[in-house]
């Protein structure tokens, strides 16, 4: 008779539940490249004034990740599609502005004195930063190729 204790073991879902292009490395290097990148891309006007790249973060990563995650599941969401520099722009601009409206109406939402002038100038600044890094992502590699 075994009168050894056994120890129940806990096993979480794993990431099968995700969809396959959320488990994809490269996917996730591509979200990494918008939320560091961004944010300096998008604060380069404000660059002169050293003191406002912690706000440049503060205020822009949520917004790049957003975007990233946008950009990245269209361009590795599916497999032997080679997206030509068009598309990958159209794509990241929108991306971009998918993920800079947040923040718009987030400001709107918190001070609603805001103008929404000075919101919107301060919510595009991702669009281009968004356009940059997606004409930077080098073309996907053409299936077959290794």
């Amino acid at each position: 008779m075994n009168t050894a204790l056994t120890v129940p073991r806990l096993r979480g879902p794993g990431l099968g539940w995700l969809p396959a292009v959320l488990r994809q490395r490269a996917t996730w290097r591509t979200v990494w490249r918008f939320v560091w990148a961004g944010p300096l891309i998008g604060g380069l006007p404000y660059l002169w004034m050293v003191v406002s790249l912690p706000f440049a973060y503060a205020i822009g990563a949520l917004p790049a990740a957003v975007a990233g995650l946008l950009f990245a599941a269209w361009y590795h969401g599916m497999p032997g599609r080679v997206p030509t520099w068009p598309w990958r722009a159209t794509v990241g601009a929108l991306a971009g502005l998918g993920g800079t409206l947040g923040v718009a109406l987030g400001m709107l939402w918190l001070q609603p004195e805001f103008e929404g002038f000075f919101v919107a100038v301060v919510a595009l600044h991702g669009v281009p930063a968004a356009l940059v890094l997606a004409l930077l992502q080098k073309p996907a590699p053409r299936p077959g190729k290794a």
